[in-house]
This record gives C-alpha cells, structure tokens and sequence, in this order.
C-alpha cells in the first residue's frame, strides 16, 4: 500500500507489529483492524498474521529467503537515502523507501533504528512509524508511547495521527483527547489540527476553539488560517485580523496574507500595509514580498523601492534580493549595486549569500571574496563552506585556506560540521594543529557529540588530551552528555573529575538525558549531590523532567529535597510550571522557599497567572495566606 498523494504532503510538511510471534517493547504487533478503526489494514498484513510466522509470505507469494532479500535490499535504500547530505532530497527519498515497506518488515527496521545513535533516530522513526500507522494508526501510537527516549517522538506522534486523520479522524480524536497532559498529547494534537486542516480549516479551528486555555498548539492557527487562505485569501486575512490579538492572531494573519499573496500580491500587499499594529505590519509585509518575489519580481521590486527608508523597506529589500537569486542572480547584483552603504544593502548582500550557497556555493564562494574584506565577509564565508563541505569537501578546505585571520576561522568553523561528521579525530586534530578552533567553543562541541555518538572513549580520550583550559572542560562536558544517553552513571563518575566551575553545565546535560531514561535513578544522584551550582542545575533539570512525565512524581521528589538554594530553585520552577494547571498548589509550594527574595518573587509570579483564570481563587490565597508578605496583599487585593 504505497503512501497516498494527500498523506504524502502529511507526511513531508507535517514538520506494526503482527502476531507472527514478534513484539517490540511489549507492544504486540498486529495488522488487523484496531478497535477505532473502520477501514481496518490491507488484506495482506491479515494473511501473514494467519500464517503463524510460517516461512511462507502469503501476502508477496514468495519463500523466506527472497523475500529476506527484498526486506534487505528495503533496508539498504531506506538508509542510504539518510546518508544524502542534500535535506530536500534525504526527506523525498525516505518517504519513497518508507512507501515500499510491508508491514512484516517494519519491527526488524525499528529495532535497528533503536540501535542507532539519537541523530539518527530522530529522523528516521517518524517515517518508518508514519508508515505503519498507515496499517495500524492506533497500534502505531500507542507503540510510541513506550518510547523511553525523545529521539523522534514527538515529530513520530504528529505523522502517526497525520495519517490516522486519513483514516478516520473521529477515532484519531477520541485516541488522542484520551491522553494525559503532556508532550505525547501536545504532538498528538499538533498533527491533529495540522491533517484536519487540509481536510477542513473550518473544522480544525472549531476544533481548536475546543480546547482548555493554555493548551500547546504550536503553529496551529496559522496552519489553519493558511488554509483557509487557499480558497479565499481576503476572507481569511480578515478572519485572522478579527481574532483577539495575541501570538495565535498575529501568526494567522502572516500566514494567510502569505498564501493570499502567492496569488494576488498586489492585494494582500496592499492590505498588510494598512493594518494598523506596527510589528505586525511590517512582518506581514515582508512575508507578502518575499511571495510576491516568487511571481513577479520587478512589481515586487518597484513596490519595495518605493516604501520609505527604514526597517521594513529593508527587511523588503532581503526578501526580495533572497527569492532572486536563484531565479535571476544578475538581477540580484544589480539591485545590490543600486543600493547606497548602509542596512539595505548589507542586509542584501547576505540575503544572497546565503539563498545561493544552497544552489551554488562555488558561485557565492566567488562572489563573497569580491567582498571588502571585514567582520561580515567571514561570517559569509562560514555560510559558504558549510554548503560547500557539503558537495566538495576537499574543495571547501582548499578555498579556507586562501583565507586569512579570523576570516579562515570562520569559514573552517562551516567545514567542521562536514568533516566533523565524516572524520571527527582528523578533523580536530587539524583544527588544534592549525590554532583554527573558534573561541566560543561551537565548533568542538559540534564535532566532539557526532564522534561521542559513534566512539565515546575515543571522542573523551582526545578530549581530556587537550590543553587544560575552558575548551578543554567543554570538551569533556559535551562527551558526558552523550554517554548520558547510554552510559550515564559512567557519565555521573565522570563529572566529579571537571574542576568546579566545569561541573554545573555538565550535571545540568547529564541530568536531562538521564531523567527522561530512568528518573528514578537521575533524580536520586542529583538529590544527593553536595550543595552548589552543581546540584542547582541538576535540580532544576529533574524537576522540569518529572512535572513533564507526573506532577504528583514530581512533588514526592521535592519532599524529599534538603532545604538549600538547589532546592528552592526547584520548587520555584515546580511552581512556575505547575500554575496553570493548580495555581493553589503551585502557590503553597511557592510559600515553603527559604529564600526571602525569590519566595517572594515566586508567589508574586504564580498570583499574577492565577489571577488572570481565578481572580476569587488568588484574592482568597493573598488575604488569607501567613505566606503573602505585605507588600503583595497591597499589590493584589482591592483598596478598601
């Protein structure tokens, strides 16, 4: 069953087990028809099911080991497609070997895909478990459910229900409103509204409107009012203008002023230029232009020239000289030219710098050292080689090297993230060898948590080799990071070996990887750490960890905290996360930081938020509360 056309866009814009015997995770796999749906799975996947795991593929008719054959050849392609450097293409190639998947071969494939360092799974599962959500949508997502680690979830949650809207939208909904508050519910829900409003923009922003204050809906007007805009782009800008004015308003009015102007520019130009919030104004404008470029340059070009100098003439003149450039590069340069020294034009310069380094980095390479020679060219040529390195690795680090100062540091800290991913020790070693190391750091921590992924004691040896200094500690503190990920009490013996200043980042990455593993364990190492910043960062990482996963987890641990600074900043993040849900609780916690000054500004901050949904609620905590100091009973409760 290849992936349909409407699914397919699912899939790519969206951001099975069988009883054979095979279970994954204790998910049982089973391609028949789950409890919520009611076009249930091909006919194939029942057959095999029927077999009993025999050595006979009923559904191809063919004998074990062809079909092994197939199954590795399927393979073969799926990950070779995510080896291709080019992102368009590595996504369009995996959801082709995606589409060629049979349900008996999708747990062999996870498996792996579990193996596989988190670079890996975080963009290889969304495709394969899209896929068997095709069969089995519900089976699909509770599967994801049991993922311990967040390498793929999220992004895997949003196609999985994506592709159960194709199915049956009603059963996706009742499956999906059943969730507990939380990340899988918010990514379930994100990829509700994002299928349902292709289906219907109508629907899914009724659907919104549905859902309590404070929900995660990320993107979620704009999806729809971008929609909607397809059909009548006047209309919905209008809508979206209408809408309270928050985030959720103005990115909806973006969004359909965008798709409006893909087919009337002038238009939509016209409208978003008389909307009256400034901000708003000037970001719809740049939007509009940046479509309006797409259809007819030189009308876009004309209306831009013609605004009055400033931010938003500017911002135009980016947009413009971006979407040129790789449809008319000479029309591009010669905007370039017409503009005088100053913001316009160097906001042009690297507008198409950066648009024709993705379809030409040896033409942006040549174009960037006809550049004067500053701050900004290096910059640009950091944006050059990282394409570069891409296509012409050797290439690349041949053009670097004509390069001087810290112009050539910037230009090698592109190239680290393509060597560093194909040869980390070589790389590093040549950029320790040659001073080319940036000073922030940014280019040994890339490389040093590719190699961590695939080699951790080779990746900590060179490290703790290096020269004692910051780049050193950081060094080390980005290898414990991802041994977290499979070795974290390795990782925990570890961190007491940094000097101190080094350990409070380390335990903090520690700590966040850990949690989301096994809390029970996380939580007890941080808990038990000395007091100091070490332990804060910690804390604070657990705690955010717990209140994600069970509030009630949550508050047992704090408990069992020992009074300390670590410990309040705890609880005041408890709090802070923790007040839309319960902001009685979160105000009683708030109440039991020691720390006169950050109680203080704890309970003023859960007040503030409670009493925007329950002013009752906080007037009664604030009067009656020996917690409240004076000061906020004056600040919260009405003059007499």
């Amino acid at each position: 069953m290849p992936i349909q056309p409407t699914l397919a866009r699912n899939i790519l814009y969206a951001g099975i087990g069988f009883t054979a015997g095979i279970c994954i995770a204790g998910v049982a796999f089973s391609g028949g028809k789950s409890a919520d749906s009611n076009d249930g799975t091909q006919k194939s996947a029942g057959a095999f099911a029927g077999t009993g795991g025999s050595s006979f593929n009923a559904a191809q008719g063919v004998n074990e080991g062809d079909s092994s054959i197939a199954t590795a050849d399927k393979e073969s392609k799926f990950f070779g497609a995510f080896r291709d450097s080019d992102d368009t293409r590595r996504t369009a190639a995996l959801y082709e070997a995606a589409s060629s998947l049979t349900l008996e071969e999708i747990p062999g494939l996870i498996a792996k895909i579990r193996s596989m360092p988190p670079e890996a799974r975080e963009t290889l599962m969304p495709f394969v478990l899209a896929r068997w959500a095709q069969f089995n949508p519900r089976a699909a997502g509770d599967f994801i459910l049991t993922l311990p680690d967040r390498n793929g979830r999220d992004k895997s949650m949003r196609m999985v229900v994506a592709a159960w809207v194709e199915k049956d939208p009603a059963a996706a909904k009742r499956w999906m409103l059943a969730l507990p508050p939380g990340m899988h519910r918010s990514s379930a829900i994100d990829g509700f509204i994002s299928s349902l409003a292709k289906r219907s923009p109508e629907d899914a922003l009724a659907f919104i409107k549905t859902l309590p204050p404070g929900s995660r809906i990320d993107n979620a007007y704009a999806t729809v009012f971008g929609q909607m805009a397809m059909a009548d782009g006047a209309g919905a800008a209008k809508l979206a203008l209408s809408l309270p004015k928050n985030a959720n308003r103005d990115s909806a009015v973006r969004a359909a002023l965008y798709r409006w102007a893909q087919a009337n520019p002038a238009e939509a130009f016209a409208f978003a230029k008389d909307m009256e919030q400034a901000n708003l104004r000037a970001e719809s404008m740049q939007n509009v232009i940046g479509a309006w470029a797409g259809v007819d340059p030189a009308a876009a070009k004309t209306a831009v020239l013609a605004l009055a100098a400033g931010d938003v003439r500017n911002s135009g003149i980016r947009s413009l000289i971006q979407n040129l450039a790789t449809r008319d590069l000479q029309t591009a340069k010669s905007l370039i030219d017409e503009l005088p020294e100053g913001k316009a034009r160097s906001g042009g310069i690297r507008s198409l710098v950066e648009s024709l380094s993705y379809t030409d980095p040896n033409a942006a390479a040549e174009y960037v050292l006809t550049l004067p020679a500053d701050k900004d060219r290096g910059d640009l040529a950091r944006q050059v080689t990282s394409m570069m390195a891409r296509q012409d690795l050797n290439a690349s680090i041949a053009w670097a090297e004509k390069l001087d100062g810290e112009e050539k540091k910037s230009a090698f800290g592109g190239i680290a993230m393509v060597w560093g991913s194909q040869d980390p020790k070589a790389s590093l070693d040549y950029f320790a060898k040659n001073q080319l190391m940036s000073e922030d750091g940014q280019m040994l921590s890339y490389v040093l948590r590719n190699w961590a992924q695939s080699d951790a004691p080779e990746a900590l040896a060179w490290a703790k080799s290096m020269e004692e200094g910051k780049l050193k500690d950081r060094a080390i503190q980005n290898v414990i990071g991802v041994m977290a990920e499979t070795d974290p009490r390795k990782a925990a013996d570890l961190i007491a070996s940094l000097p101190l200043d080094a350990q409070d980042d380390a335990a903090g990455s520690l700590v966040s990887h850990w949690g989301h593993r096994d809390p029970e364990a996380a939580g007890i190492w941080a808990a038990r750490l000395p007091e100091g910043d070490a332990k804060t960062k910690a804390t604070r990482s657990m705690i955010g960890i717990l209140v994600e996963r069970d509030i009630v987890s949550a508050t047992k641990w704090l408990g069992k905290l020992p009074a300390g600074n670590s410990r309040d900043a705890a609880v005041g993040d408890f709090a802070r996360q923790v007040t839309d849900k319960d902001p009685e609780g979160a105000a009683a916690w708030a109440a039991t930081i020691a720390n006169d000054a950050n109680r203080e500004n704890s309970l003023d901050r859960v007040i503030r938020n409670w009493s925007r949904s329950d002013p009752n609620g906080a007037i009664n905590f604030v009067a009656n509360s020996p917690s409240v100091s004076q000061a906020l009973k004056a600040k919260y409760l009405p003059k007499q």
